[in-house]
């Protein structure tokens, strides 16, 4: 029994003690050789230009030169195609002119606003050494609207979180910024006070925690902490439209116009008679001057609702 068990194992010691030691793709010096090598160096060398003229300034004094070069390399596309487009117009030529904040307040239940401290005007002392990330969110919710949404949405589940369940009832914004002096006054005044420039303000659109879509705490997470759940259908989701939805949508309006299109073919082929065929029956009478005529096949708004509604809207 013993003997018959040690015979596989001394056989798999054996294969693995002396047999030949099989190469080792990591000694070899390269990992690609002669076409293959010449292939992915040139796209290596096209993709660091690429990417180079992409991220340059495209003005100033190498203006021509960068167009040019696009024009060659059709950067622009494969940068959009590779998902690799960047936009670095926070350095110069082109700085930004103003300095941008974002307030945000809540309205509670109790009627009470208050600011949540989420921008950085008057508590950062410039200069600064650290910048942490909620500073670039603040700003890229002026610059782009759709964030604002998804951000009050989270705005009201956080107080709720940490407000023992209960939501505000609203999320306000308000738009703050102030004009950066031009070099020539900075210079003359030996530079500026940030804090000491002309504040601007405007109020922006806000969000009603109570129907902005995922603004509601889940039930899920409100059971975590011990909350009561939400009312039923209190919970907004969120209307998703997927290419296959309009692929859909598309797809049955074709199949309408077609349809129609069918329908008509058939009414027309019924109403002809043949050529050279004389019919029995007498000629219809002419209807009354007074009579309404009836809408002609395919009139009012059969088919003409489909290029809108809630199948054929746009995106």
């Amino acid at each position: 029994m013993s003997q018959a068990a040690e015979q596989p194992s001394s056989r798999l010691a054996d294969a693995l003690l002396r047999a030949p030691a099989a190469e080792d793709p990591s000694d070899q010096p390269w990992a690609y050789r002669g076409w293959a090598a010449l292939l992915v160096s040139l796209f290596i060398a096209y993709h660091t230009v690429a990417l180079l003229q992409h991220t340059t300034p495209a003005a100033g004094l190498a203006e021509r030169f960068n167009r040019k070069l696009a024009g060659i390399l059709r950067s622009g596309a494969y940068m959009r195609a590779t998902s690799s487009v960047q936009s670095w117009a926070m350095f110069a030529p082109n700085p930004h002119r103003t300095n941008q904040f974002l307030q945000v307040r809540v309205v509670t239940q109790a009627g009470e606003e208050l600011d949540l401290l989420h921008d950085i005007y008057g508590r950062r002392d410039y200069p600064y050494f650290f910048y942490d990330r909620m500073g670039k969110i603040n700003r890229r919710l002026i610059e782009q609207e759709r964030y604002q949404s998804p951000y009050a949405a989270w705005v009201c589940r956080e107080w709720a979180r940490t407000h023992g369940g209960e939501a505000p009832v609203r999320v306000n914004f308000t738009k703050m910024w102030t004009k950066v002096p031009p070099p020539a006054k900075a210079i003359a005044t030996m530079g500026f006070d940030p804090f000491e420039l002309k504040l601007h303000k405007e109020d922006l659109k806000g969000f009603d925690c109570a129907t902005t879509p995922h603004a509601q705490l889940p039930n899920d997470i409100r059971a975590r902490y011990g909350f009561a759940p939400l009312p039923e259908g209190a919970f907004v989701d969120i209307e998703q439209n997927t290419w296959h939805d309009r692929a859909e949508a598309k797809a049955r309006i074709l199949q309408r116009r077609r349809a129609v299109d069918t329908t008509r073919g058939g009414a027309e082929g019924k109403g002809k008679a043949p050529e050279g065929a004389q019919s029995d029956e007498p000629p219809a009478p002419e209807g009354d001057a007074d009579e309404p005529a009836l809408p002609a096949e395919g009139g009012g708004n059969e088919g003409g609702n489909e290029g809108g509604g809630a199948d054929g809207g746009g995106d």
